[in-house]
């Protein structure tokens, strides 16, 4: 039963925690809360809401809840020094990814941008060309490589060294500002739900350890805000496939294909209707609508005109058939090429869940949740009839597009990615002119 302890009425059982005696409430004080209690003994005692159970009353637990991620992502920080030894830490929540988090880390020629007393920053590295000595791609990121820093004083140039490298985990090193003391500083970075924490500790020892915490609470507790200001934001709110996702019904104006659009657009330009056509925001397709207009009024062959899906309805993908290849086998070809670096194969999938099984597999795999999967084996077959079609449709193309171009609506051909294809055609158009 959930009610107010100030408001239980008088002659409640009761018993005491201390003593586990049980009791009757006489009478209730206020200001503070004190209950009058009457023990079986015969005593009257009086007690405290902390210090006593009403039996049939439950006392809801007071809990605090803490965002995983602290305001503005300032962490805990604190310093301390003891004779002869001087340690600080310092922690902050980077709304990115370790990948990004550790490039920032690790380029130590912006070091001077966020960390606290370093005016400048050099390689030192041995070699035989000029400009190999002051550039930090050269400087291989391995313990016991050195570097040098200026510090923003009249103190000259020294040596640090790299002690500690993991991968996205750690990094640390010596760290020189003055003559009188040395510090190690390491840099640690750990896993969170939206973005990284990273721990800063910085230890020295020696008589004059002490003057490492010299601009502490100033400057130097704050190095880790100056670096977050500069590092690239992630919105962990959304992903990129999660918006694809929902934005693929309006990308061929609710149609269920890029050729349907196409088709719609021609013959509503071909009832003098062109904002359908000038309204398309893909460039190479407002040109492929645009000559499919032209070849439309030049050989009176109308386009038949598509059926928009009703709203909601998932446009039906393109069967396995075709292919000869199982969903699951579609999925791994198209993922192991898009870890190569080519989208095209991915994003030109047709069947929607198909798609987004292959992306959400892709990001799996990029955040090490999944292991990559086997390339399966195309058919010869199908790699013959591909090819063939491909050859065929570019011949297509480039005579489609020199007739295009002799009317003078050079854009779908401007808007080609193949410049041996785009050459081609203008060359063909050219030579077709001066035959005329």
């Amino acid at each position: 039963m959930s009610k107010p302890l100030t408001q239980i009425e008088p002659g409640t059982a009761c018993t005491i925690k201390e003593t586990g005696q049980s009791g009757t409430l006489e009478k209730i004080f206020y200001y503070p809360t004190k209950y009058e209690v009457k023990t079986d003994n015969g005593y009257t005692n009086h007690y405290t809401t902390h210090e006593i159970i009403f039996e049939g009353y439950e006392r809801p637990k007071t809990k605090l809840n803490i965002p995983e991620a602290p305001y503005n992502g300032i962490g805990s920080s604190y310093a301390s020094w003891t004779p002869f030894k001087a340690n600080s830490q310092i922690r902050h929540h980077f709304s990115s990814s370790k990948e990004i988090v550790w490039k920032m880390i690790t380029s130590l020629e912006t070091y001077n941008v966020w960390f606290s007393g370093i005016q400048r920053a050099m390689p030192d590295i041995q070699s035989e060309r000029y400009v190999h000595q002051f550039s930090f791609d050269k400087l291989p990121l391995i313990p016991g490589s050195f570097f040098k820093i200026r510090p923003a004083s009249l103190a000259p140039w020294f040596r640090c060294r790299i002690i500690t490298i993991e991968k996205e985990k750690e990094f640390g090193f010596d760290f020189r500002m003055t003559p009188f003391y040395k510090e190690y500083v390491s840099f640690k970075i750990e896993d969170a739900e939206q973005g990284v924490f990273v721990t800063c500790n910085r230890s020295s020892k020696g008589i004059f350890s002490f003057l490492s915490l010299l601009n502490w609470s100033s400057r130097k507790s704050k190095i880790l805000r100056r670096l977050a200001a500069i590092t690239p934001v992630i919105d962990f709110g959304k992903t990129d496939d999660e918006s694809d996702d929902e934005n693929a019904e309006d990308m061929w104006g609710g149609y269920a294909s890029r050729e349907d659009y196409i088709n719609y657009a021609v013959n509503m330009g071909l009832q003098n209707n062109m904002d359908v056509i000038n309204a398309i925001t893909d460039k190479p397709t407002r040109g492929l609508a645009k000559a499919g207009l032209v070849r439309a009024k030049r050989t009176g062959e109308t386009p038949p005109m598509p059926e928009k899906p009703a709203p909601g309805s998932k446009p039906s993908g393109a069967s396995t058939a075709n292919t000869g290849l199982s969903r699951e086998q579609i999925v791994a070809m198209v993922v192991n090429k898009a870890l190569d670096g080519d989208m095209d194969p991915i994003n030109s999938i047709e069947d929607k869940p198909t798609r987004g099984i292959a992306k959400a597999l892709m990001v799996k795999i990029k955040r090490g949740t999944a292991e990559r999967p086997a390339m399966p084996e195309i058919p010869d077959t199908l790699s013959e009839q591909s090819e063939n079609t491909v050859a065929e449709s570019e011949e297509q193309l480039i005579e489609r597009l020199v007739v295009t171009g002799l009317t003078g609506d050079m854009e779908e051909i401007n808007a080609l990615d193949n410049r041996v294809l785009r050459g081609k055609i203008k060359a063909a158009i050219v030579k077709a002119k001066r035959q005329k």
